[in-house]
């Protein structure tokens, strides 16, 4: 029996490496998609860098620049923008993604020009200005900003939201559904339409031990997929990532748990239906709102509550959730027992249904 399971397994694995489509989508796609949302939303409490640009609009004798510090020193904070500074001798045409300012001659006022309908970088950046030439005008005339206005952090000592953690937790359980989901229902559908799995039907090979070697196959994949995406983003984009932590092989238990889980829907879609455009619908209906409606790339922080008490029973959005408190805060296992608890219910319950309902042929 074990031999049998080897030897589908070894096949599973290398018709998978055989397969140019399946390793671009498990392990091209995701960096890929990672190096997009990263470009679009930058990284850790930051929505991007944008020019910032100083001009002088007279003689250098008379221009005030004195707030150019202060406004540089701004930038240097916790703002949820950053900025790459560059002088300029002779007007010329404000750039996207760019925000000047012109120190006027004399006792005219500063002036900040961007694109008000622009990005959401520049018009972030354009408020970091003004805050900072407030205060600088404040001083020069002798009055402390603070006596007017105290900033305070009322936060509850968690870290700055990272992009780049986000993306990547997300991404990561993306592949996971890639594989676990879209890629293993297909190809067991696949073999069904074109009557090969007749072969295993009449060796005999049982139900479950064919589905075991799919799953072991799935989930040796998953683990190279996953391994070769924190990778790059650890050491590729530099996403701050503890690959070589404690928290990481916390993370281990659950990636695995997790994995399966999403490999048992994909058996369970592909136990009894009869074409690959009949499986393909259906991983259709679980794969594009999962995406959307997972929090794996759009966050869903400002939802309705009760849109999140919804999605908070959905067996991926538990995933991510896990994933993201161990891997990412730091969160130990036992303290997670109940939602791990609910993963692998989900996973028995999907083992089961997909065991009790797999047929060898189409009908």
């Amino acid at each position: 029996m074990f031999s049998i399971l080897a030897i589908l397994t070894r096949n599973e694995l290398l018709g998978f490496l055989r397969s140019k489509s399946s390793l671009f989508w498990a392990m091209g796609f995701p960096i890929l998609l990672l190096t997009v949302m990263l470009m679009a939303f930058g990284q850790r409490g930051s929505l991007g860098t944008v020019k910032v640009e100083f001009l002088d609009a007279g003689a250098q004798e008379s221009a005030d620049t004195s707030c150019k510090a202060a406004i540089e020193q701004a930038f240097a904070g916790a703002d949820p923008v950053k900025a790459e500074f560059s002088t300029l001798t002779s007007p010329a045409t404000v750039a996207a993604n760019t925000v000047r300012i012109v120190f006027a001659a004399g006792d005219g006022p500063l002036q900040v020009q961007y694109d008000f309908n622009g990005q959401l970088a520049v018009r972030a950046a354009a408020r970091v200005i003004e805050i900072a030439a407030v205060r600088c005008s404040a001083a020069k005339r002798g009055i402390v900003s603070a006596d007017l206005v105290h900033f305070e952090d009322a936060a509850s000592g968690a870290k700055p939201f990272d992009y780049g953690q986000f993306f990547t937790t997300g991404i990561l359980v993306i592949v996971l559904m890639s594989l676990g989901i879209m890629s293993t229902a297909l190809s067991i559908a696949s073999l069904r339409e074109h009557n090969a799995l007749k072969i295993y039907a009449c060796f005999p090979v049982p139900k479950l031990v064919f589905l075991a070697s799919v799953l072991l196959s799935r989930v040796v994949m998953m683990l190279v997929c996953v391994g070769s995406l924190l990778l790059v983003a650890r050491y590729g984009f530099g996403i701050d990532i503890s690959l070589w932590s404690i928290q990481t092989l916390r993370a281990l238990p659950v990636i695995l748990l997790g994995g399966a889980m999403l490999l048992c829907v994909g058996l369970l879609l592909a136990s009894r239906t009869s074409s690959v455009k009949e499986t393909e619908l259906l991983c259709h209906l679980i794969h594009y709102p999962a995406l959307f409606f997972g929090n794996l790339t759009i966050p869903l922080n400002d939802a309705p509550a009760w849109i999140k008490n919804m999605l908070s029973v959905v067996p991926i959005n538990q995933f991510v959730s896990v994933l993201r408190q161990v891997m990412l805060d730091g969160t130990s296992l036992p303290a997670l027992w109940l939602p791990l608890l609910t993963m692998a219910g989900w996973t028995a319950l999907f083992l089961t249904a997909a065991t009790l309902m797999f047929r060898w042929h189409k009908s």
